[in-house]
């Protein structure tokens, strides 16, 4: 399977289309993620440039990620990922299926998802998940299409409801991120980088926000990476996010904005989240049925 044709490497010039977002300096818990990449050697993931750019509205965006692909649903995590990857193939959204795919795999294994990609018809899915899939094959392709009886057809196989609700979530989130991505020109990565992602997504989630217990989490769960001055930027973080927390009026939001003016309101919300949406291998984790 190819997981990713060859991208940049973390210092090489920006080619998204969007080149003047791309090139923005990061802030906050930004600047020390990108700042960490960059240390490895790896490639930044361009998708950060597209959720950094305007937090106020990427905050829900993430949010929403977070609990379609890792809340409480009767599709196992692994098919939700699946599920994503499959549609970007047939989107032709080459960066979403090749990061998508090797978490898919970790969690449902290697083969199955080869061939659930190749052709889920001739795989090893049993009949439940081919009906499954061909509900999100004409998703995909056609979903004007989509008529009663594929639902009838979905609950015969032993769908609920709300599994159903959940697959054509997932579908749809994946159509905004396909577009996302072709549209703003992101580019592929290397599988050593969508290697290097999936630890942050299989261990953080999707959403990494800026209140207190998120940052004292990053702190915990990267303490073998971070060095003194990464310490004492988290350690400001921290103090600001739980003075937030604590409705301190004083305090600003360490945010990235947009550059446009905005008005002043009387309850400012606390800060927003920022995060990527990446992934790839890491250690094999077994996925329940």
């Amino acid at each position: 399977m190819d997981f990713g044709r060859l991208g940049r490497c973390a210092g090489d010039s920006y080619d998204m289309f969007l080149k003047d977002i791309a090139a923005r300096p990061p802030e906050g818990m930004m600047k020390i993620a990108l700042k960490k990449v960059e240390e490895s050697g790896h490639s930044v993931p361009e998708i950060m440039h597209l959720f950094r750019f305007k937090p106020s509205v990427t905050d829900h965006l993430v949010r929403l990620t977070e609990e379609v692909m890792r809340g409480p649903s009767p599709l196992s995590r692994g098919i939700r990922e699946l599920i994503g990857a499959f549609l970007s193939r047939k989107n032709h959204c080459s960066f979403c299926s090749c990061a998508h795919a090797p978490v898919a795999a970790q969690l449902l294994g290697r083969e199955l998802v080869d061939e659930v990609l190749h052709d889920f018809e001739t795989s090893r899915l049993d009949s439940a998940h081919k009906e499954l899939f061909r509900y999100i094959q004409k998703l995909a392709e056609s979903p004007a299409l989509v008529t009663a009886t594929d639902m009838d057809r979905l609950k015969d196989a032993g769908w609920s409801e709300e599994a159903i609700y959940d697959a054509l979530t997932v579908a749809s989130l994946f159509k905004f991120y396909n577009t996302w991505n072709n549209g703003s020109g992101v580019r592929d990565m290397n599988p050593a980088d969508y290697a290097h992602s999936a630890s942050r997504l299989l261990t953080m989630g999707y959403c990494m926000d800026f209140s207190f217990s998120q940052i004292i989490k990053v702190m915990w769960v990267g303490r073998k990476e971070i060095n003194y001055t990464d310490l004492k930027e988290l350690a400001k973080l921290s103090l600001k996010a739980l003075l937030r927390s604590l409705r301190f009026p004083s305090v600003k939001s360490s945010n990235e904005h947009s550059g446009t003016a905005q008005p002043a309101t009387k309850n400012p919300a606390p800060a927003t989240p920022v995060v990527t949406c990446q992934a790839a291998f890491s250690r094999p984790v077994q996925e329940p049925d």
